[in-house]
């Protein structure tokens, strides 16, 4: 392994130490911004539905921790992780991410504006993380009785929500096209 990507690993462990501090769970993510480690049920002959039941890592954000010992050890696990994810959906924050994307050749951000305009929703000041492709990903806190899904341009193209069962790449995040960070004047939301 190069020494930048020990030198990534390493800080990602320490972003996602950090995040796990403030009440959210974190795994180890690639380069490829996918969960670092595979699945011990990849080659089973029929599928399983098996979320960490059996004992081993590799099954996602069914892996997200809080623990800091835990995250430890799926980091030790992965020593080609670069970046972490940060689970949605789970107590304490519930955190629902609105995901800006510039992919699509549409303006997400006006698609947003204007859907918070249609239902008469304000949009709060909020963690907003920078993506290396243009994007932002917004955080929001959702309520603890409701199970709000992913979705890939559902609202409006562009905009793709990261709900119960998914995951944001965390800040400081290395990934094949860049780093993720945290917009000025947003990380202490």
């Amino acid at each position: 392994m190069a020494t930048t990507d020990r030198q990534a690993t390493t800080l990602a462990l320490a972003h996602a130490l950090s995040a796990a501090e403030r009440g959210l769970a974190v795994i180890p993510l690639s380069r490829t911004k996918l969960p670092a480690l595979r699945s011990p049920h990849r080659d089973d002959p029929s599928p399983t539905t098996c979320h960490g039941e059996c004992g081993h890592f590799g099954h996602g954000v069914y892996d997200a921790a809080t623990d800091p010992h835990r995250i430890r050890e799926l980091f030790a696990a992965t020593p080609w992780a670069t970046g972490y994810g940060i689970a949605c959906g789970l107590h304490p924050h519930h955190l629902i991410g609105i995901d800006l994307d510039t992919k699509s050749g549409t303006d997400s951000s006006a698609a947003l504006r204007e859907l918070a305009l249609r239902h008469l929703f304000t949009i709060p000041e909020t963690v907003v993380v920078l993506t290396p492709s243009g994007g932002r990903h917004l955080w929001l806190t959702g309520p603890p009785d409701v199970v709000v899904p992913n979705s890939a341009s559902r609202l409006a193209p562009g905009i793709d929500i990261r709900g119960a069962g998914g995951y944001l790449v965390g800040p400081g995040s290395l990934t094949d096209h860049g780093v993720y960070g945290t917009a000025p004047g947003t990380a202490h939301l």
